[in-house]
């Protein structure tokens, strides 16, 4: 590793406590300001998909997760495992929303920590702060949905990853503690299993192929997250009777994904278009493996029929993840500036890097190369099925993470005299 891009064998704010303390206060305004907003803006019914979570909550308390005489696994359990205290001890949903400030929070302490160990405190507190108020993460702040859990699971990945590489090699305490955060982001987000797995494939060929000590701790990271998830998958096995199934929402997803009607572009809008009534009436009976089965068939006869179309959505669907449009059926609107601003100034950055990153890929350490890898294989992976900007709103910390390091650490800007 080449040691012009360590600042120290530890972050400051990690080997004293007084530090550590000194660092979260000098973050509290954040804290304060995503309390703010979910107090202003609670409401005590549910929208979207809060219902299904806390019904998954409700069963959690009751001994069982799909609800009993059907297979309905549209969400992992990382988040309702959250919110079972509140059930059981009937606790307000206010205080259950407002763990989304707390984890919010400690990401950004997290993300802060982790880009302590690669470059000076004043560019650290920049670019913390720059995720700290990146705008989307407010959407759905007071909302009891997975995405500030899932923000938060990430840096704390990052953090104990570059740890276990940067500091002590050898220490089981950072591996055992990166793998748990890995593997419950994908309980929480069961896309990021499949990312996993591709993780163990991947890294466990290259130790074959270069038996090095830092390939090798990724590839147990990688491992341990995903027999973290065994017991889930030994679960939904022994609903469904298959092996490595997440949940039954793929299907569904590529078959709105591959719609070949004009004026969709494979989003959920599209459900209550009249051209899907038929096909949805013709598998209303069915159970929902059936019913997901139907998906992948009719969705694999759309593209096979009309290729292009896909191709369009897929585009669409890669606009939809970097700005949140566009939608079917929808009227465009000033609150779509919402997305666009704030991710111009994520995505354009992030895109700039891309050269002088790979350029001297040579003197990047190599847990960020892992975490950029990572990033860049589960936005690929994302915009194969239905998605929306929210659904990548993880990765967020990572793109952070490498547009950080390539300005600060390869690039150099300055006003020719």
């Amino acid at each position: 590793m080449n040691k012009e891009y360590i600042i120290s064998s530890k972050p400051p704010l990690v080997k004293d406590g007084g530090r550590y303390l000194s660092g979260m206060m000098r973050f509290l305004p954040l804290l304060i300001l995503y309390i703010f907003i979910v107090l202003v803006a609670y409401n005590d019914s549910f929208w979207g998909d809060e219902g299904r979570y806390v019904m998954y909550a409700t069963n959690l308390s009751k001994g069982y997760y799909s609800p009993l005489g059907k297979i309905y696994l549209w969400n992992g359990p990382g988040y309702p495992i959250v919110l079972l205290p509140f059930v059981i001890f009937k606790l307000p949903w206010l205080a259950a929303k407002l763990l989304n400030p707390m984890f919010l929070f400690a990401a950004v302490i997290y993300f802060y920590n982790t880009l302590r160990f690669y470059m000076q405190e004043r560019p650290a507190l920049i670019f913390s702060f720059l995720l700290g108020l990146y705008p989307p993460f407010f959407r759905v702040i007071h909302l009891l949905l997975t995405e500030q859990l899932a923000v938060f699971l990430i840096c704390g990945f990052m953090f104990h990853f570059c740890k276990l590489h940067h500091e002590n090699k050898n220490s089981w305490t950072q591996l055992i503690i990166a793998f748990v955060y890995l593997g419950y982001l994908a309980l929480t987000k069961a896309f990021f299993g499949y990312v996993i797995l591709s993780g163990v494939f991947l890294f466990f060929a290259l130790y074959v192929w270069e038996k090095a000590d830092a390939i090798k701790r990724t590839f147990l990271v990688y491992l341990f997250a995903l027999i973290l998830c065994f017991p889930y998958l030994f679960y939904t096995y022994s609903l469904t009777g298959k092996v490595f199934y997440w949940g039954n929402t793929g299907g569904y997803m590529l078959y709105l994904m591959s719609s070949p009607y004009e004026g969709e572009f494979g989003d959920w809008f599209q459900r209550k278009s009249k051209h899907h009534a038929e096909f949805y009436k013709e598998i209303e009976g069915l159970s929902a493996l059936e019913q997901e089965k139907m998906y992948k068939k009719r969705a694999i006869e759309n593209i096979v029929n009309h290729p292009s179309k896909y191709f369009r959505n897929w585009l669409a669907n890669i606009g939809r993840l970097l700005f949140n449009y566009p939608f079917s059926y929808d009227f465009q609107k000033l609150s779509s500036y919402f997305y666009f601003i704030p991710n111009m100034f994520l995505f354009v950055p992030l895109t700039l890097c891309i050269y002088p990153f790979f350029r001297r890929w040579d003197l990047v350490p190599f847990e960020i190369k892992v975490l950029v890898l990572f990033s860049i294989v589960s936005f690929a992976g994302s915009t194969f099925l239905n998605a929306e900007n929210r659904y990548i709103w993880p990765l967020v910390p990572v793109f952070w993470l490498w547009i950080s390091f390539t300005s600060v650490k390869i690039v150099k800007v300055e006003i020719r005299k």
